[in-house]
């Protein structure tokens, strides 16, 4: 076996010569695997988020570009960053944008538009909440308490009131009134709101579940880019990447809500959620029916109303929409219902792999991790889909080796990635901005210089391991909906955990 590897390598090396391939999006046969494997396109090499945070000028573009070129990568993904000092989607930032795409093109390198300023997706650093208010002002979350006396309280909004009556929850919405200062057992479900903070700047998140705020965003994010860079959408712009777009709701003990989730709910399943909303929070009731019908709307809503309309542009503009969601907390469903559904909305699906270590009680395991990836792997496989992304080493610290680089890459490329895309490459590193999630795939770490050894091994694993057709033997059911069941708001949750 060992003697067959060494042939195969010696004839790729050997006939890897012979052809163009900076056009190469996917490879069909061996003889095309043996001819570009020495020197993979660009498509298949490692591409970093280029982090913008900074004043930007076109000599930082042009230093850098060419240091990009010379460590193998096939291409950016510019990423506006914590630090930006340039006005994001300004004049200025489209010209600038303009200037790096076309010194890329002439490079043979690839440009990608990541879709936010800093991340979650969805706000556009701002300008979504401030152009439409009602994206953010309507209340996204149910908060559920108990107590003893029901009181007033100045500032709260409670559309709901339960209490309990022979061991079971009565609607007392329309009654509250009689029963203020009076004792018993009582529910009060909470209207929340996404906090305002200064990372959205002075706004809050946006309600991704809320008709047109999707449309909003694409239109705020993508129409400068229409009309400076037009020509070059689907071109030497491939595509866009969404960074944790989320559906989670606000504060503890919430569940999420939108305005129109109880029509919605209705719609769907022929009956009023607003009675049976103590089962979402314990066990009673149909507890289980309510729930899985719960996020089974949930998971409706946020396809329609942001997987969808993304997907639709991307078709429509020939672009490759990509990213990732918050992929690591199943069996826990804060953050979406279910993944693998997102999924099948893009046209090339992605995961990410945050930090170096699997220190489970510190961190949410990312690397050893091996359901993460072979969601995406399998969604991949059902579907068609010959690309499947990474962001990968974010976090990971200023100490990485290139020891752990190949150990964190290996791991997942042999789960089923075969696009990497580092994160991250900062254009600066002055002050605070050096603390931003490092390391930093640049020319301030000591090991930049032979960096490309890494960047022609990965490139050559994505070519192999994106060619040809993956065949498997045993099917794994991942019980999902059994988790829609057992999940309810906080972490202590044995039903959930015995999954």
């Amino acid at each position: 076996m060992r003697h067959a590897i060494i042939i195969f390598l010696s004839a790729v090396l050997l006939f890897s010569c012979s052809r163009k391939k900076d056009t190469v999006s996917l490879v069909s046969d061996f003889t095309d695997l043996v001819a570009y494997f020495k020197d993979p396109p660009a498509s298949f090499r490692t591409q970093p988020f280029w982090v913008w945070n900074d004043s930007i000028t076109k000599e930082q573009i042009d230093e850098q570009l060419a240091d990009y070129k010379k460590k193998g990568f096939g291409g950016l993904f510019i990423h506006p960053r914590y630090g930006l000092v340039t006005e994001y989607l300004g004049k200025e930032w489209f010209e600038l944008y303009r200037y790096a795409t076309e010194k890329a093109k002439k490079m043979g390198l690839e440009i990608w538009i990541y879709d936010e300023n800093s991340f979650p997706s969805g706000f556009a650093g701002g300008l979504v909440p401030a152009q439409m208010p009602e994206s953010y002002n309507q209340g996204q979350g149910l908060s559920w308490k108990t107590a003893s006396i029901l009181k007033t309280e100045p500032g709260k909004i409670y559309p709901f009131v339960f209490r309990k009556e022979k061991k079971q929850w009565k609607d007392i919405t329309a009654d509250t009134a009689r029963y203020i200062g009076k004792k018993g057992e009582f529910a009060l479900v909470e209207l929340s709101f996404y906090e305002r903070s200064k990372w959205y700047a002075g706004f809050s998140y946006v309600d991704l579940l809320k008709p047109g705020v999707t449309e909003k965003f694409i239109e705020v994010t993508m129409s400068g880019y229409e009309k400076n860079l037009g020509p070059e959408l689907g071109n030497t712009i491939k595509g866009t990447f969404t960074d944790e777009p989320n559906i989670n709701p606000p504060g503890r003990n919430a569940v999420r809500f939108t305005p129109d989730l109880f029509d919605e709910f209705k719609k769907q399943w022929g009956y009023d959620l607003r009675l049976y909303l103590p089962g979402l929070f314990e066990e009673t009731g149909d507890w289980m029916r309510v729930r899985h019908n719960y996020q089974s709307t949930l998971l409706r809503l946020f396809i329609e109303r942001w997987s969808v309309p993304w997907n639709k542009y991307s078709v429509s503009k020939k672009l490759i929409w990509t990213g990732h969601y918050w992929e690591h907390g199943w069996p826990w469903l804060a953050d979406g219902p279910d993944n693998m559904a997102m999924y099948e909305y893009h046209q090339m699906p992605g995961i990410d792999m945050l930090f170096n270590t699997i220190d489970q009680e510190k961190f949410p395991v990312q690397f050893g991790n091996i359901r993460a990836v072979k969601e995406l792997s399998s969604i991949a496989n059902q579907l068609g889909k010959k690309r499947t992304l990474s962001e990968t080493y974010g976090a990971s610290g200023w100490e990485l080796t290139f020891n752990d680089m190949k150990r964190l890459g290996d791991w997942e490329y042999v789960l089923g990635v075969n696009f990497m895309n580092q994160h991250l490459s900062y254009m600066s590193v002055a002050g605070d901005r050096k603390h931003d999630f490092p390391q930093s795939f640049s020319y301030h770490t000591p090991w930049w210089d032979l960096y490309k050894v890494q960047s022609d091994y990965f490139g050559r694993l994505s070519l192999a391991l994106s060619s040809g057709d993956q065949v498997n033997r045993i099917l794994v059911i991942e019980p999902t909906t059994t988790a829609w069941m057992y999940y309810k708001p906080g972490r202590n949750n044995p039903l959930l955990d015995s999954i």
